[in-house]
């Protein structure tokens, strides 16, 4: 994720590349030439363990090899620009390669080199990754508060994807430790909005279902239930420069719950009945002024920016 580092005082973008390759050769370059910039690289040798990594990791940058076999490369091209479309992907080709890397061009990759690389060509296309890159609030001066509007079905295995697309839009000048807390207590706080609020599913009946394998079938009966079918999770993220605050509302339109009782609960991470106090504790462990609504269907969290 993007860093400042100062270069013989010149002050420079330095960003996290991800290279997929099985190819020494190429690792080696890209790995020399993104040094010498103030980058940093991962590599992964193989398109499964390469959208692994990208999941850990989220790097700005990805080079993909579509060469061998090109057909995983492709969809791991596919994938990542499914997962984060703002992620700048180049394709690593070989000559004679004209399908795959069309194929791999209109997936959603911006761009390609062909093996082996040369350092000239290597550069031109690592400065238009960069250029492609969205900036973030902090880099545009004119901007002074921006607000995200997000509704969402009651569906926990959108819950991550809605976190990540939260973090990349409105948190990203964070340091990384803190976008850390900021990402598991966004967590908490959304699911306990999708399965406690929402969909109404009690602690005892959740590790009921798990242990059954049946979360998933619970999940679903709630789903089309006409009493929980309809409703829904809004998420308003409010990013204040002048203020110098990120506030995040998360309201479901749940009976709501008695948030006090967790609250007052200590140390009890997750009192008995109800997993809500859990999420509460590890979120209000990361921001202590998180606070509920008088119903208890509405969280608010604050984030300094200083």
């Amino acid at each position: 994720m993007p860093r400042i580092v100062d270069r013989a005082n010149v002050h420079t973008r330095a960003y996290t590349l991800l290279v997929v390759s099985g190819n020494p050769d190429t690792q080696a370059m890209i790995l020399e030439h993104a040094r010498e910039k103030g980058h940093s690289v991962i590599s992964a040798s193989t398109a499964s363990l390469g959208l692994s990594t990208f999941e850990m990791t989220q790097p700005d940058i990805v080079f993909v090899d579509v060469s061998r076999p090109e057909q995983d490369g492709l969809l791991l091209v596919k994938q990542i620009c499914e997962r984060r479309p703002t992620c700048s992907v180049v394709l690593l080709t070989d000559a004679g390669l004209v399908a795959s890397t069309m194929d791999g061009l209109r997936a959603g990759a911006l761009d390609y080199v062909q093996q082996p690389i040369h350092a000239e060509k290597l550069a031109h296309v690592l400065q238009r990754a960069i250029q492609r890159l969205p900036a973030t609030v902090d880099d545009s001066a004119g901007i002074e508060r921006l607000e995200y509007h997000l509704v969402m079905a009651p569906d926990p295995n959108s819950v991550e994807s809605t976190i990540r697309w939260l973090i990349y839009g409105t948190a990203m000048g964070l340091v990384e430790m803190r976008q850390l807390h900021l990402r598991s207590a966004l967590y908490e706080l959304v699911m306990n909005a999708v399965e406690h609020g929402c969909l109404e599913v009690r602690y005892h009946d959740k590790i009921k279902a798990v242990a059954a394998d049946q979360y998933d079938a619970l999940i679903q009966r709630r789903k089309q239930d006409a009493r929980f079918r309809d409703r829904r999770v809004t998420i308003r993220a409010i990013y204040d420069k002048p203020q110098q605050l990120l506030t995040y509302h998360i309201a479901d339109e749940g009976k709501g719950f008695s948030w006090r009782a967790p609250e007052n609960s200590g140390l009890e991470a997750c009192p008995t009945g109800d997993a809500t106090g859990r999420g509460i504790f590890l979120a209000r462990s990361f921001f202590p002024d998180l606070a509920y609504n008088d119903l208890g269907n509405e969280v608010t969290i604050r984030v300094p920016l200083g």
